[in-house]
């Protein structure tokens, strides 16, 4: 993602958290009946589906890691969800070396089917607002200033990849679709032994399998993942096409029987002389469904 250089401003207060119900419709562009239809439509994966809850022998034959990872991921008892609802504050960079702005978020996932991260960044003259997202098959970003003056659109096949990228790294906040035979798992899902802490899942989204590698510490925590990712809008001096992108892990959030990871800090390139470390969060609420 690109932004014009006059939004390059130093990092703002960050917004209350309280006020995000109020901007979502305007962070969808005023009201956008797709991006609502599509928000209900990921609520409601699970409508319909027999309640399934989680047994450590669901996942006996997993490699170590892996098996570790869901015994610390999920209660037992707990029942499968295939969607989540996040809250987020923190911290965004839109270009390398620039000063972050402030950042609070709601985001439903509900891996393969889909995404929609609705933000706030910024503040006064840097207030952008605007959606990420992967749904129906398709990506799409849209962010404004003021709500209402254009400053990204994009879509198109480079951008769905992408997206459908993310959503597949992203499968690590939502356990159960990570489970094969699982009613929220997709076909083709499957796992491998890297070694002792890390283990790899090959997880289809539409046209795109993402193959993402998971490190876990010995209790099974999360620490990082993995993939090669598109990158569509490059940075400057670099071409659209696949880069490593990587998300950092710590600490425990624990809602509705599952623990997620507390704080995220993602990036392309994380651990290499260039790496762009843009994204800092930490959960604040998460809904499972």
């Amino acid at each position: 993602m690109s932004f014009p250089s006059f939004l390059r401003l130093p990092r703002s207060a960050r917004l209350p958290l309280l006020v995000l119900p109020l901007l979502l419709p305007v962070a969808c562009g005023g009201g956008d009946a797709e991006l609502d239809r599509a928000w209900l439509a990921l609520q409601e994966v699970g409508s319909g589906v027999p309640e399934v809850r989680f047994d450590a022998a669901m996942v006996a034959d997993l490699p170590e890691p892996a098996r570790r990872f869901f015994l610390h991921a999920i209660a037992p008892g707990t029942p499968l969800a295939g969607a989540v609802e996040l809250d987020m504050t923190g911290s965004l960079t839109l270009v390398p070396d620039d000063e972050p702005l402030s950042l609070d978020a709601r985001q439903i996932l509900a891996p393969p089917h889909g995404f929609i991260w609705l933000a706030v960044a910024g503040g006064g003259l840097a207030r952008i607002r605007g959606f990420d997202r992967y749904s129906d098959g398709t990506g799409e970003m849209r962010w404004e200033l003021f709500g209402f003056v254009p400053v990204v659109r994009a879509e198109g096949e480079g951008v769905t990849r992408s997206a459908a990228g993310r959503l597949g790294m992203e499968a690590v906040l939502v356990p159960a679709t990570l489970i094969p035979g699982s009613p929220f798992a997709p076909e083709g899902l499957r796992w491998e032994a890297v070694d002792e802490h890390r283990a790899r899942f090959h997880f289809p989204v539409g046209t795109e399998v993402v193959e993402a590698v998971l490190e876990v510490d010995g209790e099974g925590r999360p620490l990082r993942v993995e993939a090669l990712r598109w990158a569509e809008d490059a940075e400057e001096g670099r071409t659209p096409g696949y880069e490593l992108f990587a998300v950092e892990m710590a600490g425990d959030f624990v809602a509705d029987g599952y623990t997620l990871p507390a704080f995220m800090e993602a990036g392309w390139r994380l651990g290499a002389d260039d790496e762009f470390r843009f994204f800092q969060a930490e959960l604040e609420r998460a809904l499972f469904r």
